[in-house]
């Protein structure tokens, strides 16, 4: 039978061998993509909404502390056992629940729900986010889990929505017209724009032939219509010049925090920095 693949001639040295390897292999994989993971034509405006300040390093610390603790918590408790709360290491005397909407308005901000004494708020929050009646451990859990996730969003500064609370998913928003505008232009709705909460080298994996570059705090639009991938979690951004591929958004820490956010917001207590409020759009 006779071989149809493309030969590398001996006379080849190794490193223009590995350079013809790769091209191959780019090129097959371009083949393999849509069309539009290579290229979209829409372009836009680059907008930067990172946070003017960096966070406090004890905050950080606080936070990565935080986020382990609730993760064990709710691990022990899906395993079978009933651990004791790390809720007075994590959590201010109460914690305040702020609600919001899901949807672009004029008036954009959060409403106070109430306030929750820190050893049932996590039982409170667990239930208050399911559809039914869970048992408290399970409600604990669920909570335990809801807080690491808001926990997880980076981007730490003074909210203007929470009254300049310092919170997690807080960067600097560009007007409500300017918002609608680029809507408007772009033909899109506003579930479909984030905000990159890590630098475009540091994404745990990308497929299209073209490299994607952004930064820490650029508004980023991903394309919620494009053909799905099999394997398990990609979102298709496409960057203020038009270009396009697939960005792993489903392990570890995700490239984009949504442009409408959820938080978790700290105080400084005397025992440091605890979480004293979260904001959740219903």
């Amino acid at each position: 039978m006779e071989d149809h693949r493309r030969r590398i001639p001996d006379s080849v040295s190794g490193r223009a061998k590995f350079a013809a390897i790769v091209a191959a292999a780019v090129a097959i994989l371009g083949a393999a993509l849509p069309a539009e993971a290579q290229q979209r034509g829409m372009e836009y405006e680059t907008i930067l909404l990172a946070p003017k300040e960096p966070a406090d390093p004890a905050l950080v610390d606080f936070i990565a502390t935080a986020k382990d603790a609730l993760w064990r918590y709710a691990s022990t408790i899906y395993g079978g056992r009933n651990p004791p709360s790390p809720a007075g290491d994590i959590f201010a005397g109460s914690v305040t629940v702020y609600v919001g909407k899901r949807e672009l308005t004029p008036e954009d901000g959060f409403e106070k729900l109430g306030r929750f004494p820190r050893d049932g708020f996590l039982a409170f929050f667990g239930q208050f986010l399911a559809d039914a009646p869970v048992w408290r451990a399970g409600a604990e859990a669920r909570g335990a889990n809801a807080v690491n996730a808001l926990l997880s969003e980076t981007l730490v500064g003074p909210n203007d929505l929470l009254d300049g609370q310092i919170c997690t998913g807080s960067f600097k928003r560009i007007s409500h017209d300017a918002m609608t505008a680029l809507l408007a232009m772009t033909e899109t709705e506003i579930d479909a724009w984030g905000v990159a909460q890590i630098q475009s080298d540091e994404a745990s994996g990308l497929r299209g032939v073209q490299p994607l570059s952004w930064d820490v705090g650029q508004l980023l639009y991903v394309d919620i219509d494009a053909p799905l991938i099999r394997s398990c979690c990609w979102d298709f951004m496409v960057t203020p010049d038009g270009l396009g591929a697939y960005v792993q958004a489903g392990f570890g820490e995700g490239p984009l925090i949504p442009y409408l956010a959820n938080h978790a917001c700290f105080a400084r207590t005397e025992k440091g920095w605890r979480v004293s409020a979260v904001a959740i759009r219903m």
